[in-house]
């Protein structure tokens, strides 16, 4: 399964986050599914506590977490920060957002019949 990926800047306003909040010390950077709609999920990073069952991504000493229900949608992504016209945060690349798309998806039933479907001859 492929990482979860940090970029540069990503890494940096993480830490820059550890350095002026005491509320994320001891925390880890977690991505999570913050809801679906008909373009395809919606995602959230936030610094939260792992749990037991979390899966880790160490990287440049920033432990990214993602639970184990979540990871099928999310491995092969990559967290960026941006400051920009978009807003100030957490940017979340997934080159496989495309696959999860469509109001009817539906885990694994509807995503078989998605692949039959979009299946090339």
């Amino acid at each position: 399964m492929e990482n979860i990926v940090l970029t540069a800047a990503a890494v940096e306003a993480a830490k820059n986050q550890y350095a002026t909040n005491a509320e994320h010390t001891g925390k880890s950077l977690r991505l999570y599914l913050d809801g679906k709609g008909c373009d395809g999920f919606f995602y959230g990073v936030t610094f939260d506590q792992a749990e037991a069952t979390d899966l880790h991504f160490l990287q440049h000493d920033i432990d990214v977490i993602v639970d184990p229900e979540t990871i099928e949608f999310v491995h092969g992504s990559t967290i960026d920060w941006v400051d920009d016209e978009r807003g100030r945060g957490f940017l979340v690349d997934n080159p496989r957002h495309s696959k999860f798309r469509g109001k009817f998806y539906k885990r694994p039933s509807w995503q078989a019949k998605f692949t039959s479907r979009t299946a090339t001859p």
